[in-house]
């Protein structure tokens, strides 16, 4: 029997809401850089990385763990066209006319402003990155559920994941950044392992809380989602697997 039977109201439209909200205001204070030195390799970090990037991967970890792989699918789907969607808005407000009395333009255009390499940048990472984490997070469930059905191991394949995901994200989106002159070529390799270093660090520091969301959603959700159809990344309509919470109850 269902125990979601009679239950009208989901968190999952939150969690995406969430999710998409982070990405975008993520894009605005990105705009602050943060330099300092880290074991002696120069780093130069945007507050979007540092304070709200992160959490995106965290979200990715509780959207696949309890809803799925194709939920997840469909949720970088979002944030990767609300990411794009809102480059371009930001670029017409500022190329827009503004009246005599509109004084503060050029702070606007700072703010608001986008750089095409960094929108660019951040863009392929977002996306390799994400789906990266998610795969991962997802392929490591499917195998240890076997051996480990209660999730006691669960923060092997959400750090395991995040390891993952956030090389890809870091490199692509740092190598795409000095491409475009965005950063320094000769700061790359440096930029890259100190940026996925401190994202790492991070979201390791904030595991407890990423189980404990799992824990309580799966149970409000009574979903504990396993595999999926297909793990192509355009396949839209792919379904999400057994629910192993139906299957063996809660965990």
């Amino acid at each position: 029997m269902d125990s979601r039977k009679g239950r009208s109201f989901s968190l999952l439209e939150p969690v995406i809401a969430a999710f998409v909200g982070l990405i975008l205001v993520s894009n605005i204070v990105s705009q602050k850089f943060l330099s300092f030195s880290l074991a002696g390799l120069p780093v130069a970090m945007d507050m979007g990385t540092l304070l709200l990037f992160p959490m995106t991967y965290i979200f990715g970890d509780v959207l696949t763990e309890v809803f799925g792989f194709a939920v997840s699918r469909r949720v970088i789907w979002y944030g990767f066209a609300m990411n794009a969607l809102a480059a371009l808005l930001f670029s017409a407000a500022v190329a827009m006319p503004w009246s005599p009395d509109f004084t503060t333009q050029k702070e606007f255009a700072t703010i608001l402003g986008s750089v095409p390499g960094l929108v660019l940048a951040s863009l392929v990472g977002f996306w390799f990155g994400s789906f990266t984490n998610d795969f991962i997070m997802s392929k490591m469930k499917l195998w240890m559920v076997k051996w480990d059905p209660t999730h006691r191991w669960l923060p092997m394949r959400t750090i395991a994941s995040t390891l993952a995901g956030e090389l890809v994200d870091t490199a692509l989106f740092v190598s795409v950044g000095c491409l475009a002159s965005v950063f320094p070529k000769e700061l790359l390799v440096s930029l890259v392992i100190s940026q996925w270093i401190i994202k790492v660090g991070i979201e390791t520091l904030l595991t407890p809380l990423t189980v404990l969301v799992c824990r309580l959603l799966k149970a409000h959700e009574s979903k504990d989602m396993l595999g999926v159809d297909s793990y192509n990344p355009f396949a839209f309509t792919g379904s999400g697997g057994v629910n192993l919470w139906r299957e063996q109850g809660p965990t």
